[in-house]
């Protein structure tokens, strides 16, 4: 298994080490390069938006600079945070960077109508608003959050609503705090929030009344969000989506100086979540009852109790260790269940757990250890490319059953590529434009429309990579429509293509997926040398699930039994309902070898 690995991989390129606005970027470099627009400098017009850039991840924000920097640096010191964690530091990486958005206000981010395929949030009551996007992505994982913190509202006002954003002078509260108002007869009784201390009759009628709310900030979401992300990516497994929403939250209230990093705090509002909802059996949750959203309501401070008594437990760490490997190697809950111990045990430790503090909560570091982000501001043409590549992947992915969700899902998309075209349309020769455009078409199964887009490219930059990517791909679609005498010669020639664009950027990825995906287009077995692409796009993107299918499926299609079972199970038993995870599930008896 292994010469054959080292024989196929050796003959084909490595990872990406260049970052521009609409590709992947190898974890640990560093070089912002962003090509495409053919506008004369004198003509550009430069836009509020900025990208921010460290080792390790790339954030995009239309906010102010400073906060951008802040909020790329404690990215990367919670990299290395949760590095250290796992023995990983100075380890070999070779990952593609997390792409970070951070989007305006709760409006602004619900507008865009980021729907999730590979990734489900909570199921958690009204109150926690879904105010973060993750889609683990073939080309490297993205993350979007807003850039204002949401107002949770345990308790809805008897009087003027709070503002959903956490805005202190209109209606917000500061996140470490919360807010109870009662007003009688024209008396009032403020809470805890030193700017909204009324003191007059005429301010009261202004004011809340009898609410109960406190702020979650938009840092608590992208941080709980980027710990999970690098759990999937560093330590892929079949983990229970619990333990995974806990593990994000235990980070969700990271604290970053210069040189320290503080982290597992108890997060803010929690008594008054835990008084409004009440406690959760655990039984409940680790058969994973809590999924189907009945019964009590289940909240990430539910989560984060758990996993924060079971990770920082000396007595229970090794039992929660022996029971994740129970989970990752497909044993059924109960029987995994049992590595923790008596359930009712186990509910008495969780009701009276309030966190405590242990010495790991700080870490301290070198400065150089984290360094500071490289940040460009970017052209108007560039920013407006950025909601567009956030929804490719929320818009080319539409559920596969018939169905009310699947039309509304179709409806969407077509509404959404009938704008790329408009803006294709309106500004021909912003080359970023009409690649965004190509890979929607290619990629929704429009292969004459995506080669017209790539041939416009082509025709101001003739050697584009990606333009040589996205007409490969579309000329390999149209040739398993052609007759047959004609599909093989018309492959080859798409796949000439494929190639020159992995010659004249051997570290790009898309070649690689495009590649691959070539021998699909007329049912044909996939060549050694594409499944040693196929193997490095799962080794530079580990969570994402299409790739770890495929994967899966050559493995076991190569009587590669237990490499295939290790690949799929992470996406059979992972801990959402992706569109491959059934397929994933049903190839797993094949992963048995015979006599077991």
């Amino acid at each position: 298994m292994m010469r054959w690995w080292l024989f196929v991989v050796g003959m084909v390129v490595t990872l990406p080490a260049h970052a521009q606005l609409t590709a992947p970027v190898k974890n640990g470099d560093l070089s912002i390069t962003v090509t495409g627009t053919r506008i004369p400098k004198t003509k550009v017009e430069m836009s509020n938006w900025r990208m921010a850039e460290t080792p390790h991840v790339v954030v995009f924000s239309g906010n102010d600079e400073k906060d951008l920097r802040r909020t790329a640096h404690n990215l990367e010191k919670l990299h290395f945070l949760l590095s250290a964690l796992t023995g990983r530091v100075d380890a070999p990486d070779e990952t593609i960077k997390l792409a970070v958005t951070m989007i305006g206000d709760v409006a602004t981010f619900e507008q865009l109508r980021l729907t999730d395929l590979r990734w489900q949030y909570g199921p958690f009551p009204q109150a926690f608003a879904k105010t973060v996007y993750y889609d683990p992505r073939e080309e490297g994982s993205v993350l979007a959050t807003t850039g204002i913190g949401v107002n949770v509202v345990l308790q809805p006002s008897d009087g003027r609503p709070t503002n959903r954003n956490c805005f202190r002078d209109d209606g917000g509260y500061p996140a470490d705090q919360f807010v109870v108002f009662s007003f009688t007869g024209g008396s009032t009784v403020p809470g805890r929030v030193p700017s909204l201390d009324p003191t007059t009759a005429d301010i009261a009628p202004q004011l809340t009344k009898n609410e109960i709310a406190f702020c979650q900030t938009a840092d608590s979401r992208l941080y709980a969000g980027f710990a999970q992300n690098y759990l999937m990516t560093y330590s892929p497994a079949a983990y229970p989506r619990w333990f995974l929403q806990g593990f994000g939250e235990i980070f969700a209230t990271m604290v970053a100086s210069d040189d320290y990093v503080e982290y597992g705090q108890l997060p803010p509002g929690f008594f008054k979540v835990m008084e409004h909802y009440g406690d959760y059996p655990v039984t409940d949750i680790l058969s994973g009852r809590y999924l189907s959203g009945e019964g009590r309501a289940w909240t990430p401070y539910h989560a984060w109790r758990l996993v924060h008594l079971l990770y920082f437990s000396d007595t229970l760490k090794p039992r929660l260790r022996t029971y994740l490997d129970a989970v990752a190697n497909g044993a059924y809950p109960e029987s995994a269940a049992s590595a923790l111990g008596s359930p009712a045990e186990l509910q008495r430790a969780v009701n009276a757990y309030r966190g405590r503090a242990v010495q790991a909560e700080r870490m301290t570091f070198p400065v150089a250890r984290t360094p500071a982000p490289t940040v460009r501001r970017l052209t108007r043409a560039e920013a407006g490319l950025i909601r567009g590549r956030l929804e490719l992947g929320a818009r080319i992915d539409v559920p596969a059953e018939e169905g009310r969700d699947r039309s509304t899902a179709l409806a969407r998309r077509s509404a959404w590529i009938t704008r790329l075209r408009g803006n294709a349309s309106r500004f021909p020769d912003l080359i970023e434009n009409q690649l965004l455009l190509a890979e929607a078409e290619c990629r929704s199964g429009n292969p004459e429309d995506c080669l017209a887009a790539a041939d416009r490219v082509m025709a101001q930059a003739p050697t584009d990579t990606r333009a040589l990517v996205w007409k490969g791909t579309a000329l390999a679609a149209l040739a398993g429509r052609a007759p047959i005498v004609e599909r093989q010669p018309r492959l080859e020639q798409a796949r000439g293509l494929i190639a020159k664009a992995n010659r004249a950027d051997s570290e790009g990825i898309l070649p690689l997926i495009a590649y691959y995906n070539s021998f699909a287009a007329d049912g044909g077995q996939a060549s050694d040398l594409a499944v040693g692409g196929l193997y490095k796009v799962v080794q530079s993107s580990p969570a994402a699930p299409g790739p770890r299918l495929k994967l899966g499926q050559e493995l076991i299609g190569r009587d590669f039994k237990d490499d295939a079972r290790s690949t799929l199970l992470p996406v059979a038993y992972g801990p959402f309902a992706t569109p491959e995870q059934p397929t994933a599930a049903a190839l797993l008896p094949q992963t048995v070898p015979h006599g077991n």
